[in-house]
Formats: C-alpha cells, structure tokens, sequence
C-alpha cells in the first residue's frame, strides 16, 4: 500500500476530527433540519475505530515519555563518584596524629550527627525526668492512700473503745438508779 493510498484514507478521517470541519457541522446543525443532518453526517460520533484527534498527535510526538515511577530511587552512576574515600585524612605515615586534630573532615555529617545525638540524648533526659516525676507522684499517692486507710483504721479503733466507754457508763447509771 503506497502513501498516496494512506493519505486518501487519512484525509477523510481528519476532516471529520479537525475545528473547522467542526464549526461548519454546527452550524449546519443549527440551520438544518434532524433529518438532512442524519442524511449528510450519519457517521459522526459512530464509528468507533476511529480515534479522537489526540491518538494523531502521538504519532508526530518526538519527545521521550515520561519516566515511569519507581519504588526505589535511581541508582547515581559509579563513574561520577571519584574514587577514594570521603575525605583525607591530613597525617603523615609513620608520625602520630596531634590529639587537637584527629580526623578533622574525615567524617561525613559530623555535625549533623553530633546535633541528632544532643536531640536524643536531651529527649531521653526528658523521658528520664518525666519517669521520675510521674514514680514520685505514684509513691505520693499510695502514701497517701496508705495514710486514710491507717485514719480510717484508728477511728474505727476509737469509736469502738468509746462505745465500751459509754455502754459501761449506761450500766453503771442503771445500776445506780436501781440501788
């Protein structure tokens, strides 16, 4: 099948799907009557392999497709990263390391990681402190709580003692009052 056959097939086609031929189908419609536009336009919007006019303007798209999302990230090249470590260390073989300057800049996020560290160790001071508070207040509590059992436990005692009291002073006014 040549080109000039592709095209015959083709040009039909965007017709139908291009603006203009659009505007001059609408207004049509609105001038005419349902039946002569069934009569001039009895393919429109029934034929379904057809394409909307987008599926044309992948076929000229010369642009690369969008990167697909991935659940792990791009792995960088090894051929950038230079190689050897990190950072140098500034000592001689051989000679000790001065204490002042142990591995100054050999380490990646030194103070990153010191500040991370401080975080932590100031949230679980905190923590601590919290622990302590909250193990006090519990020992206060049952103290407490100890405490009115104990009062409870004492009135109790001393209202059964006065109640001995005062049936035996009853008796004695009976025994008083029939002597």
């Amino acid at each position: 099948m040549g080109f000039g056959a592709l095209r015959a097939m083709i040009r039909p086609v965007t017709r139908i799907l291009s603006p203009a031929s659009r505007i001059s189908q609408s207004n049509f419609s609105t001038t005419s009557s349902p039946e002569l536009r069934l009569i001039f336009f009895p393919l429109r919007r029934s034929l379904p392999w057809i394409p909307p006019s987008s599926a044309f303007h992948s076929l000229t798209d010369t642009r690369y497709p969008k990167r697909r999302p991935m659940d792990k990230p791009r792995r960088k090249r090894a051929s950038l990263k230079p190689p050897g470590p990190y950072a140098w260390v500034k000592c001689v073989p051989g000679e000790p390391i001065l204490p002042n300057q142990p591995n100054q800049g050999s380490v990646k996020r030194r103070n990153e990681k010191k500040r991370i560290k401080q975080r932590r160790a100031f949230i679980m001071s905190e923590k601590r402190k919290r622990k302590a508070q909250l193990q006090e207040a519990t020992k206060k509590k049952l103290m407490k709580r100890v405490e009115r059992k104990m009062a409870a436990v004492a009135r109790d005692r001393a209202w059964a003692e006065r109640l001995i009291e005062l049936q035996r002073i009853e008796e004695e006014k009976k025994e008083a009052a029939t002597a």
